[in-house]
């Protein structure tokens, strides 16, 4: 077969196409911000604003994509696929928003080395997203599933570094401070859960069509 292996991405696919990689590229703008603040303490509740907006504008997003395929007889993937694929996008985009928001509602004083960790697994996670996504009509098989391993990756160090900073809270006595920042971990390991949600969604449509 001398075509791409995703040439079933004809012209008339071109607005789902672009609605999709619209969302991933929102996603690793709300990441990229969400490590900002936690570097940047003194920037949090004015980046929660931008984040409360970019997660807003990938509601939007969403349901226009939802809107399109339930008017299109035809997709370049099926509608499951399509459904689950800016679902699963969405949730990633809500737990990395709920995590800003969390910090600002808690009044989390300062954050803490692991919480940058997290973050920025998080959005390393999110850059392969958009990689695979805006990759989707032109990349080979083998190249997505490159993709997914390393949101998977991602995932896998996150869940350790979750594992020490829970361990490491309970050596405070600050039961308030531990429930709050407990509260914020679990929301980014959140993120980082559904970022891999993502890559089994990507990587059972790099397998399904050739």
């Amino acid at each position: 077969m001398t075509r791409d292996w995703l040439s079933w991405v004809r012209a008339n696919d071109a607005e789902i196409m672009t609605v999709l990689e619209n969302q991933a590229s929102n996603l690793v703008k709300a990441a990229t911000i969400l490590a900002e603040s936690i570097s940047d303490y003194s920037t949090l509740k004015e980046k929660n604003s931008i984040l409360k907006n970019l997660e807003h504008q990938g509601d939007q997003l969403t349901h226009e994509l939802f809107t399109i395929i339930d008017k299109t007889f035809v997709t370049p993937l099926d509608k499951e696929d399509i459904s689950e694929l800016t679902s699963t996008i969405d949730q990633v985009l809500d737990a990395t928003y709920g995590t800003s928001d969390r910090m600002v509602l808690f009044k989390v004083q300062k954050s803490s080395v692991h919480m940058q960790e997290l973050a920025n697994l998080l959005l390393n996670a999110c850059k392969e997203i958009h990689n695979a996504v805006t990759g989707l009509p032109k990349a080979k098989r083998e190249d997505l599933i490159q993709y997914t391993k390393a949101i998977s990756h991602s995932e896998h160090e996150g869940d350790n570094i979750y594992r020490l900073a829970i361990a490491a809270l309970f050596d405070t006595n600050n039961a308030i401070e531990i429930i709050k920042s407990k509260e914020i971990y679990e929301t980014l390991e959140s993120a980082l859960d559904r970022s891999r949600d993502v890559a089994d969604v990507i990587e059972d449509i790099a397998l399904k069509y050739r």
